[in-house]
């Protein structure tokens, strides 16, 4: 079939001579593969193709993976407003290959609008790639980034920012319900404990005037523990400010079950009732009315509940199995309860959002999103705030797994708008932790730090010990970002008392590994590589594939430090792997900046800017132009080395621009004078140069932040350069780094060679192999390799 040479399908044109791609007016950025996938499908007749011609038509006769022909699938149906779920433009005929069932409709060739940019992209980089941070300017960004993944697992959400709003209501009560105690001995009721605690949960949450702690971090806190003794309550308080704890106990009476309910207050009062039926898990929906009337926050009627469709024996029991499931981390059996609660009842909102929630888990994102969306507008419809809410922040958590800021910002703003969220302080908590974390992706740590503030306030009201972790390890994130290492230790120090008074064991851990982290970023990658290890342990252990990517990267920048190159580009390329193969933009970049620099450790240049420009455009197109200007100072510092004077100038500019435009993050602005001094090195002023960066390195005191490292490791290179190597030994400021940074050790090795002391830069040579020494745990590839 000869296309037209501009035809529409859906809200989409394209334009087959231009290879352009356009929706409401703007056009999208489509890569070129795909777009060759497009019109092999859409000039195909209606015929289906299969696996094998597409991949010879598109990659000849080399062989391809099922996993790129994938990727470029989703990447097409993306395109084209299309997804797995609906399939209405490209179709998927199993077990042989695709077909195009979408329209194909001629359209007049109107002119294109003028000056208009491809969607989500940034303006090209003028004659020059644009190559990304070095460790010694990108670490403070990847613990910043490390802290948020860890608080986005922990808590699953993220941003308050509208602080004077509403006033604080009176003291809302806080719920948390502990495991329930299956007392009949039946081998078949195994899923009780977790299932039915998932359940009374999730239907106490459902109510807007209720908080109910989530039911993983009760397990966190005690366990698989199903006894009510004051040590639990108390546990329980101190992890998250609860008021009151729910206990149940299941056993038989005759042919039926009974369940003894009972509410305990902080103050020890206690209410209790038993609760008889033939279903266990349909009995949880009048705990849940009792348990709200004993509040005297309204009940559930019988018919109320029976709308609801968890009266249904079927549903109620699947449903709690696969909250069981999900809390156990077998997030595919949690799939299949869920789906078996939709195909009986289409009309279940929290299960269909349950479901979304272990689609996204399990890493089908366009799945999840599809189901988080449908639950989303029956939401709207009903006029339900609690359920919108939620809805809108698992789509702004899928959003920022996609790299999609500006997308998750929107989510956010819709859920932070919504009347039901003003009268939840811990879910605004919640929602602030993510808007902050964005802020700060994007370099507005002044505003990410009013946002943590605001959770920290709240949570500290709460006397949450838990919550207060998680926002202050956020907040450490922002230290780091603005350079200041000492203040980040700090914080997390303090996050880390705050986690024990919690109890919880892997969120002290987590903490530990943002210290580790933070040593890396002051230039102890020796300490920091013990803990970064243990936390990529613990990530492949909960299945946390956004922890773990992140983690891969720290390690493969610490690993690089130490002298294991092949252990460094090795994690790099696996967190590149994962990223193409799951369309993650962000893993992508992350990837691109760490084997750039590996290249340039390397000094292989031409291959640097190739994986910099790269990480450049990923960043830049995500919205990330705190990483994207990071990417063009290093820029600045590869064509200074290749003496290219015209292209350093220009990605200066660049710079300058970035900074200017990130007025709210200071490391960006205290990186000028590198770069001007840079811009004279290679303009030919040498002298002047290393005149003006000893001035600015000698101004810093005792600062240990990123741009004065950078620019002390310069200046060493420029003076063992010009023969002054005296000048590198005879500086005391070294001495702070020479301690245990291995790349410090080396340009002292150097410079001790350089002056002839040999005997004393083999004793150095002795004590940094020393320094970068890995146990064997450490150094097994299979350890530190992507599955």
């Amino acid at each position: 079939m000869s296309l037209p040479a501009r035809f529409r399908t859906g809200d989409r044109l394209i334009d087959v001579d231009t290879r352009e791609l356009w929706h409401d007016g703007a056009r999208l950025d489509v890569e070129s593969k795909v777009f060759d996938l497009i019109l092999l499908l859409a000039s195909a007749n209606g015929r289906a193709l299969s696996k094998r011609e597409i991949g010879e038509a598109l990659w000849g006769h080399r062989p391809v993976t099922d996993a790129a022909l994938s990727q470029l699938l989703r990447k097409a149906r993306r395109a084209l407003g299309d997804d797995g779920n609906t399939q209405r433009v490209i179709r998927t005929v199993h077990a042989h290959g695709l077909q195009w069932v979408g329209a194909i409709d001629a359209d007049d060739p109107a002119p294109a609008p003028p000056h208009a940019e491809p969607v989500g992209s940034a303006p090209p980089a003028r004659g020059t790639p644009a190559p990304a941070a070095s460790p010694r300017r990108q670490t403070a960004w990847r613990i910043a980034g490390i802290a948020l993944v860890f608080v986005a697992t922990a808590v699953a959400a993220f941003a308050w920012h509208a602080r004077d709003r509403v006033a604080e209501a009176a003291p809302r009560p806080v719920l948390a319900v502990a495991p329930v105690a299956e007392r009949s001995g039946d081998t078949s009721l195994a899923w009780v404990s977790h299932g039915m605690m998932g359940l009374l949960a999730a239907m106490l949450a459902e109510h807007p005037d209720l908080d109910v702690v989530p039911s993983a971090t009760v397990r966190e806190v005690l366990a698989d523990v199903a006894v009510d003794d004051a040590a639990q309550r108390r546990a329980l308080v101190a992890a998250s400010g609860t008021s009151h704890v729910v206990f149940a106990e299941l056993d038989r009476v005759g042919p039926l079950h009974r369940l003894v309910v009972r509410l305990v207050g902080r103050d020890g009062i206690e209410r209790r009732d038993e609760l008889h039926g033939e279903a266990p898990a349909a009995l949880a929906a009048d705990a849940a009315a009792r348990v709200r009337g004993w509040l005297a926050r309204g009940s559930v009627t019988p018919a109320a509940a029976a709308e609801s469709g968890i009266r249904d024996a079927f549903v109620a029991e699947a449903y709690a199995r696969g909250l069981d499931a999900q809390l156990r981390g077998d997030l595919l059996g949690a799939r299949r309860y869920f789906e078996l609660c939709i195909d009986h009842d289409a009309d279940l909102l929290w299960p269909r959002l349950r479901l979304a929630t272990a689609l996204v888990m399990t890493d089908d994102l366009e799945a999840g999103t599809a189901q988080a969306t449908r639950v989303a507008d029956a939401a709207r419809e009903r006029g339900d705030d609690v359920l919108l809410g939620e809805a809108l922040r698992q789509l702004a958590s899928v959003a920022y797994r996609r790299g999609d800021l500006d997308a998750a910002t929107r989510r956010l703003d819709e859920a932070l708008a919504l009347p039901g969220t003003l009268v939840r302080p811990l879910f605004r908590a919640e929602l602030a932790v993510a808007y902050g974390s964005i802020e700060d992706d994007r370099g507005r740590t002044a505003t990410a730090r009013g946002h943590f503030e605001d959770a920290l306030a709240i949570a500290r009201r709460a006397a949450d010990r838990r919550r207060e972790a998680l926002v202050l390890a956020n907040l450490a994130g922002v230290d780091n970002s603005e350079g200041d290492a000492e203040r980040a230790a700090a914080r997390l120090r303090e996050a880390l008392d705050a986690a024990r008074g919690s109890g919880d064991a892997h969120l002290e851990t987590g903490l530990l590994a943002n210290l580790g982290a933070t040593e890396l970023n002051k230039g102890r990658p020796a300490q920091a590589m013990p803990l970064i290890a243990e936390a990529l342990r613990i990530a492949r252990h909960r299945g946390d594939r956004q922890f773990e990517a992140l983690t891969m990267v720290l390690a493969a920048w610490t690993l690089a430090a130490l002298d294991q190159p092949d252990l460094a580009t090795r994690a790099a390329n696996d967190v590149l792997a994962a990223g193409e193969h799951e369309d993650n933009a962000y893993w992508q970049a992350e990837a691109h900046a760490t084997l750039g620099d590996l290249e340039q450790r390397a000094r292989r240049w031409a291959a640097a800017m190739d994986h910099l420009d790269r990480a450049y455009t990923l960043y830049a197109s995500g919205g990330m132009q705190r990483n994207a200007a990071q990417v063009t100072a290093e820029a600045v510092r590869i064509a200074t080395v290749q003496g290219d004077a015209a292209l350093a100038a220009r990605l200066a500019d660049r710079y300058r621009d970035a900074a200017e435009a990130e007025a709210g993050h200071p490391l960006l602005r205290t990186y000028l004078p590198v770069i001007d001094a840079q811009l004279r090195h290679v303009g030919g002023d040498a002298d002047g140069a290393m005149t003006a960066l000893a001035a600015f390195v000698h101004g810093r005191g005792n600062d240990r932040g990123p741009a004065t490292l950078a620019a002390w490791f310069q200046l060493a290179r420029w003076r063992l350069e010009r023969g002054q190597a005296s000048a590198v030994l005879a500086d005391p400021a070294w001495q702070a780094w020479l301690r245990d940074h291995p790349d410090a050790l080396l340009l002292r090795i150097a410079a001790l060679e350089a002056e002839g002391h040999r005997t004393d830069a083999a004793a150095e040579r002795i004590r940094r192999a020393a320094l970068v020494a890995l146990p064997d745990e450490q150094r097994d590839p299979g350890r530190l390799a992507a599955r």
